[in-house]
């Protein structure tokens, strides 16, 4: 279908190339591959045609799973600057996207039309969602920042490596944020230097979105290096309490080899008369009464060969 655009329009080889390069962004990730990769603005300008392409990402919310996603979209633009006409391709992850109701309702709305509309009508669609998703990501940041800025080392601990993990994967998500909208600022640039060429200029417009795009991208950054200073309190805080867990423990110990050296002690002292008590009180020993004289019993003879036979058995 695609060819026959292509062969349809006239589209030389090298627009064609780029055309199909948008294709090559939409394709199915076994892994997170080329999660933050947009592909570059690029124009071309042939006779009086000129063709822009290039794509855009933009996180989406999907309420079913109560998460967010990237998603990403593409567009092909090829302008006759003598006629005004203009072909646009549209690339998108699904059927009946955002954009594609936005622009069945700007298609059927009276306004007037630059040929540049349909690029307003996307970066409209998709750039406040940003402002969404970091707010999310926010919400899911600033409770564990609190619990750990209020933690105490000599305290039980309200957090664990539990949240370490899960500020290190929003650190992760505040990371592509810059460079995606980065990505998208460029796009814009281009776009004011592109939207010159049509008699209705939208470049005020243009500038705006590219404003909130660098807002949005100084938020994520900074909330990036919060969550960057609170993972590293956490980390430390985890580190000191283990430490101050070592340092009871080994007074535990301490205080428990001093009682076995008292046991041992006890023992020592114990030991010699307890064993002459239960020696003599054994009935080895009885008094003569006769001259008063201490004798041994029958019973010794019994004990001795008890005591000697196994050891000459074994």
């Amino acid at each position: 279908m695609l060819q026959s655009i292509i062969d349809a329009h006239n589209i030389s080889v090298q627009n064609a190339e780029t055309l199909w390069d948008l294709t090559s962004v939409f394709y199915t990730r076994n892994l997170k591959t080329e999660m933050v990769f947009c592909l570059p603005f690029s124009q071309t300008e042939d006779g009086d045609f000129v063709d822009v392409a290039y794509t855009i990402r933009y996180p989406e919310y999907k309420p079913l799973e109560d998460e967010w996603t990237m998603r990403q979209s593409g567009v092909y633009h090829r302008f006759n600057r003598k006629t005004k006409q203009s072909l646009y391709i549209v690339f998108n992850p699904m059927p009946k996207s955002k954009l594609h109701q936005s622009l069945l309702l700007h298609l059927q709305s009276d306004d007037s039309k630059s040929s540049f509309w349909l690029h307003q009508t996307l970066f409209t669609t998709y750039v406040p969602a940003w402002r969404h998703y970091i707010a999310s990501l926010e919400r899911r940041f600033l409770p564990i920042a609190n619990t750990a800025s209020a933690s105490y080392i000599n305290e039980e601990l309200r957090v664990g490596h539990g949240h370490l993990s899960t500020l290190i994967s929003i650190q992760k998500d505040f990371l592509q944020i810059p460079t995606i909208l980065d990505a998208a600022g460029d796009v814009l640039t281009e776009l004011n230097t592109a939207v010159a060429l049509d008699v209705n200029q939208e470049t005020q417009k243009l500038k705006n979105i590219k404003r909130q795009c660098e807002t949005y991208s100084r938020t994520a950054t900074h909330l990036r290096q919060r969550v960057q200073m609170t993972a590293q309190l956490l980390a430390d805080t985890l580190l000191f309490r283990d430490q101050v867990l070592a340092n009871e423990q080994n007074g535990n110990m301490l205080q428990l080899n001093r009682s076995a050296v008292f046991l041992t002690t006890l023992t020592l002292l114990y030991l010699p008369a307890s064993f002459l008590t239960s020696f003599f009180g054994m009935n080895f020993f009885a008094m003569n009464q006769q001259d008063d004289t201490i004798i041994g019993t029958p019973m010794i003879w019994i004990f001795v060969p008890r005591g000697i036979l196994p050891h000459n058995g074994a």
